[in-house]
């Protein structure tokens, strides 16, 4: 994984996945553009506004498991209207655990 971060701005995370079945574009392990991530202040009230607006989610909104430093994260992955994969994440200000050695940190607004 290679992060490309804008200073205090979007990050754009970069993944190369190994040994894993490919398909068309429905996960984010398959190849290419495969969605987009927003961070939100709410996941269930995003959910909500996504789905009122035409979205389908694809499961209910979990936790992140060994990516949040305190164990309060959440994501939820749905597919928009037009066919594109969009994941709604919400973590603590405290951030996600990257190796401490990452020079880039994922945008926390």
């Amino acid at each position: 994984m290679r992060i490309l971060s804008f200073e205090n701005s979007a990050s754009i995370e970069l993944f190369k996945f190994v040994d894993t079945d490919q398909r068309q574009p429905s996960i984010a392990s398959d190849y290419g553009v495969q969605h987009f991530g927003f961070y939100v202040d709410d996941i269930k009230e995003a959910a909500n506004r996504f789905v009122e607006a035409g979205g389908e989610l694809l499961n209910d909104p979990g936790e992140l498991l060994g990516d949040v430093e305190d164990g309060t994260g959440h994501f939820v992955y749905g597919r928009a209207p037009w066919g594109m994969l969009i994941e709604l994440i919400s973590y603590t200000p405290n951030g996600l655990d990257y190796p401490e050695e990452s020079e880039a940190k994922r945008f926390t607004p």
